[in-house]
């Protein structure tokens, strides 16, 4: 028994051996940087990660991953990466330069300015540190510092147009605007096809108010980059003030085809059909914009008084509510809310609201007849709002600026059929005692389980179990077949067979977990959408299985399951990581925190539990610990994570 031990410990051996030979030629840091040349930032994660499994002490592999993660707008896995390649090899100013960028991104100015400062003793003749440096003053309206590092950079001989972008938009917001539109022409003669220059020299003709001029620049901006969103927003936005609304519209619409989450274009859009007479198409757009920035006072309030001008007064007293709710001291919102209860016959609150918003005038200076004023231009305002001005539906779209159905990674069941290696996960049971295999063979990928293997498996353990063998590993395979083909009552009764056999078999337990659970779905399903059960399958035999053994199968005997699973073998953190998904769709978050957590302790690389923490954590506004586990998932391969923190992580 030990040499066969021996044997095959050794055929082992040789078939991963041969694998990393040939592994071991291949230079995964050039891979990588290759990858980070061509802005291909999700191969050269995944090339990196393998670069840093080899040598994980080399410093610059996470100045490079960093470079990635920066790129794929992972800022907390960029400045892990920086910090690490800084803690390894702390004299090269790039890593410092780039941390500094990430800092500055987190709103760390303090930090931000502290690896410039650190950069600059490394290197004092390097102008990039002034030009970095520079557009972090201007991003925190430092417009003297930002000037001063402008030029130091130019005379430093760094000639990039961005420079000059970067100083023109400092002078024009200290009102220079002469010498603004000398700074922004001499960055279109260094380079006339950035659009960035033609849309900032647009800004300074838009403060002169001319019009005119600022749609000329931006339609050189347009020439250059048809798809420019800031172009086109801004063009809208000349035009809007022209007024030209059938072109503003036109620019509109394509924005938000283009970046489908931009609220500063559903907003803008809303005035201009208001002011088009479409006040149900305003109320839309408000409605998106109200989606995206819930907490959004003015939206609220716009959309009640367009819904007053419809007659909906109940819709515009929800509006009107929710506006007060947001803004206690909206003198207005109490005005507006008297008169829709006057039009509901709610005389005396209609008498509070007014009096309210008397008091709130005379507290803000504001004279009553404002309030009667006829509010003609009251949608002609921009307002601050969150929205992305990423391309999403073009060719040129950075895959985390991609459209993605946020949800939770689906639970793990054993598979016991073959596949490739990327789409199962493996348990080590070797020695484990009530396992009957020394490897778990696991999947979350349903698509893999067909009915031809299904029925296979169950033919070839029926012929065991027929022939008056008591193997509980036979009865377990055949309940997992029968359950994968929705045959409940047949599966359930295979599993109390296996458990009957042996009341500790761990993997019974667990399948029996899983199958609960999705029956539970099944029967909630069927309250609402009975076809939607099976597709494809026979519908009224489902039902019949599904009426049949509903009373057993609830919530509580899912998680009691999981709990034998965990006594019998308290390392098997598939089971944490299923309960943990199960506690989430009940309702218990911190009991999912606390599973995945303990997934995470028992397999440090298990990307489907950060991710899942990830969403919960964020769920429950613990925003940053929750765009940590993102980064790490993404870092570990779940690519989803990059846009969901694209949404969430980087506001």
């Amino acid at each position: 028994m030990n040499q066969f031990r021996r044997l095959l410990l050794l055929l082992l051996l040789i078939s991963f051996w041969f694998p990393l030979m040939s592994q071991n030629k291949v230079n995964y840091k050039q891979l990588g940087i290759n990858n980070l040349r061509k802005g291909q930032y999700i191969e050269a994660l995944e090339n990196l990660n393998i670069a840093i499994t080899k040598e994980p002490y080399y410093s610059e592999l996470y100045y490079y991953r960093g470079i990635a993660k920066y790129n794929l707008d992972d800022y907390i896995g960029a400045e892990q990466d920086y910090s690490r390649s800084i803690e390894l090899s702390p004299t090269l100013p790039d890593a410092f330069i780039n941390r500094a960028i990430v800092r500055s991104q987190k709103l760390n100015y303090k930090g931000a300015f502290e690896d410039f400062s650190k950069a600059l003793e490394m290197d004092t003749a390097n102008g990039s540190i002034y030009f970095y440096r520079a557009k972090l003053n201007l991003y925190i309206k430092k417009y003297y510092n930002c000037i001063y590092d402008c030029d130091r950079a130019i005379k430093l001989n760094f000639t990039n147009e961005n420079v000059y972008i970067l100083k023109g938009s400092s002078e024009m917001e200290l009102g220079s605007f002469q010498n603004a539109i000398a700074d922004l022409k001499k960055a279109i003669e260094i380079n006339s096809t950035n659009p960035y220059s033609f849309i900032q020299l647009a800004s300074v003709w838009m403060d002169l108010n001319q019009a005119d001029s600022a749609i000329r620049s931006l339609n050189r901006a347009l020439q250059t980059d048809t798809n420019n969103i800031y172009a086109l927003f801004n063009r809208s936005l000349a035009l809007i003030k022209k007024p030209d609304k059938a072109a503003a519209l036109e620019d509109l619409n394509k924005v938000i085809r283009l970046s489908p989450y931009n609220s500063y274009a559903y907003f803008n859009r809303a005035i201009v059909l208001n002011d088009m007479n479409d006040k149900k198409g305003a109320i839309r757009d408000f409605d998106y914009v109200i989606r995206l920035n819930p907490k959004n006072v003015i939206s609220y309030y716009y959309r009640g008084l367009l819904k007053t001008e419809l007659n909906d007064y109940r819709g515009a007293m929800d509006d009107l509510n929710k506006t007060i709710e947001l803004y206690p001291d909206n003198a207005d919102a109490f005005y507006q809310r008297s008169e829709v209860k006057n039009k509901l016959n709610d005389r005396t609150g209609a008498a509070e609201d007014y009096k309210q918003a008397l008091s709130l005038s005379e507290k803000n200076h504001i004279t009553p007849d404002s309030l009667k004023s006829k509010k003609e231009n009251y949608l002609q305002s921009l307002v601050k709002l969150t929205g992305d001005f990423e391309e999403m539906n073009t060719k040129n779209s950075k895959f985390q600026d991609q459209y993605i159905d946020i949800q939770l990674i689906p639970m793990f069941f054993v598979f016991l059929g073959k596949a490739k290696y990327n789409d199962i996960r493996l348990y080590d049971a070797y020695q484990k005692m009530h396992y009957y295999t020394n490897v778990v063979t696991l999947t979350d990928r349903a698509e893999l389980i067909t009915d031809s293997l299904c029925k296979k498996e169950i033919d070839i353990q029926t012929k065991v179990i027929d022939s008056a063998l008591n193997i509980p590993e036979s009865f377990y395979k055949r309940a997992v077949s029968f359950g994968a083909l929705q045959n409940y009552n047949s599966a359930f009764t295979d599993y109390n067979s296996t458990l009957n056999l042996d009341s500790n078999f761990v993997l019974a337990y667990f399948s029996r977990a899983n199958l609960r659970y999705e029956l539970i779905q099944h029967i909630h399903a069927a309250d609402d959408y009975q076809n939607q059960i099976t597709i494809g399958r026979n519908t009224t035999n489902v039902q019949r299985e599904i009426k049949s053994k509903e009373p057993e199968h609830t919530y509580e005997t899912v998680i009691r399951d999981y709990d034998k699973v965990l006594k019998l073998d308290t390392a098997f953190y598939f089971a944490h990581y299923n309960r943990g998904f199960v506690n989430c769709m009940m309702g218990n978050y911190k009991e999912s925190i606390a599973d995945f957590s303990k997934a995470i302790e028992d397999n440090e690389n298990f990307a489907e539990a950060f991710y899942n923490r990830g969403l919960i954590r964020i769920l429950l506004n613990e925003t940053i610990s929750g765009c940590e586990d993102l980064s790490r998932a993404g870092e570990l391969g779940i690519l989803d994570a990059y846009k969901v923190m694209k949404r969430y992580c980087n506001k």
